[in-house]
């Protein structure tokens, strides 16, 4: 009889062990799918990022440069044949359009490779992005830091994910939300660093699929383990709040 209990008890516990190990395996490989997907996604977004740069350099140096040159070909001639044989008003018409052209080919080599050399570097390039936007009247965007975000240290990748991440939820909103007005503000709540965003936009339905450009956002926050949070609804707005726990310099 004892010998049955025994027995009983010891298959028990192997039973147990056997199962702890089962359990212990699979969060062992599941935790090496979620790693794998992680890189899996680094690098591609390391990829994207080497892509946007290459692209941005080919823009500045080779298009902006030959524009350049052409308007100075232009003001060149312009004092010798184009007044003569157009008129003035037609000189200062095509070199308004070169001067446009130029703007817009600096802007996007800008957005596509952004200098962020530090925090400071970080809040000039987003204020930068910002003042663009309110300027051409597609929305009003407000801007606040707190100063105590000016001493955050932030690695390369968070300084241009957090970057890609506000110019995504700006576009999303001028795109899609028929906004007037957006806010953001950058702040620290308890040792970590916050971004805030809002508009007053028609918001988002409940039960509506997220679109390629929200899942592109959650994808980088989670790829440095930011933590999120949205609120929205039907005809309330969108809201974004980001946390990184961060070291103060």
């Amino acid at each position: 009889m004892g010998a049955s209990f025994l027995l009983c008890i010891g298959t028990i516990l192997f039973y147990l062990k056997y199962r702890r190990n089962i359990v212990l395996k699979q969060y062992q490989i599941k935790a090496a799918e979620v790693q794998h997907q992680k890189e899996l996604l680094q690098a591609i977004i390391t990829s994207q990022e080497e892509e946007r740069k290459r692209i941005g350099m080919d823009l500045h140096d080779e298009v902006g440069s030959k524009l350049s040159s052409l308007k100075l070909t232009i003001d060149h001639f312009a004092e010798q044949e184009i007044q003569k044989i157009h008129g003035h008003q037609f000189n200062i018409q095509f070199k308004t359009m070169i001067d446009s052209i130029i703007s817009n080919v600096r802007n996007i080599s800008h957005n596509l490779s952004p200098l962020l050399h530090g925090t400071y570097g970080l809040f000039s390039a987003i204020q930068d992005f910002c003042d663009e936007v309110n300027n051409s009247a597609r929305l009003n965007i407000s801007v606040q830091i707190e100063e105590e975000c000016t001493g955050v240290q932030l690695s390369n990748i968070e300084e241009l994910t957090f970057y890609r991440v506000i110019t995504e939820l700006i576009n999303n909103t001028i795109k899609h939300a028929n906004a007037s007005n957006a806010s953001l503000t950058f702040l620290m709540k308890s040792n970590k660093f916050s971004i805030v965003y809002s508009d007053n936009g028609k918001g988002m339905l409940p039960g509506v699929t997220r679109g390629m450009g929200l899942k592109n956002i959650e994808s980088r926050l989670s790829m440095i383990g930011a933590q999120y949070t949205i609120l929205s609804n039907g005809g309330i707005g969108f809201q974004m709040s980001i946390l990184l726990p961060v070291k103060n310099s």
